[in-house]
C-alpha cells in the first residue's frame, strides 16, 4: 500500500465511525426514540470492536513493513481520534437519558 491510501483508510474509518455515531446521537438527540438509543449502544460496542481491529492491523502492518510504520502511524491516530469523541457521546447521552 502506498501511504496515502494507508491514511485516507484512517480517514474513512475515523469518518464513517463519527458518521455513525453522530446519527444516531441526533437522531436520540431530536426524537427521543429509544430505538436511536439501542442502535446507539450497539454500534458503540462494535465501533470499539472495529477501531481496535484496525489499529492492530496497522500496527502489524507498520511492524512488518518498517518504511511504512509513519503512515500507519498517522492513520492510528486519527482512528484513535474517536475515543475521546465518543467519551463525549457516552457522557452526553447518559445526561439526556437521565435528564
Amino acid at each position: 500500500m502506498k501511504d496515502h491510501q494507508i491514511i485516507n483508510l484512517g480517514k474513512y474509518i475515523f469518518g464513517i465511525c463519527i458518521l455513525l455515531g453522530n446519527v444516531f446521537f441526533s437522531g436520540y438527540f431530536i426524537t427521543e426514540n429509544a430505538w436511536f438509543m439501542q442502535w446507539g449502544i450497539v454500534f458503540l460496542v462494535y465501533g470499539i470492536l472495529v477501531n481496535l481491529l484496525a489499529v492492530i492491523g496497522l500496527l502489524l502492518y507498520g511492524f512488518a513493513e518498517k518504511l511504512k510504520m509513519n503512515a500507519c502511524l498517522m492513520a492510528i491516530g486519527l482512528i484513535m481520534f474517536n475515543v475521546p469523541l465518543g467519551f463525549l457521546y457516552v457522557m452526553l447521552g447518559i445526561n439526556l437519558i437521565f435528564k
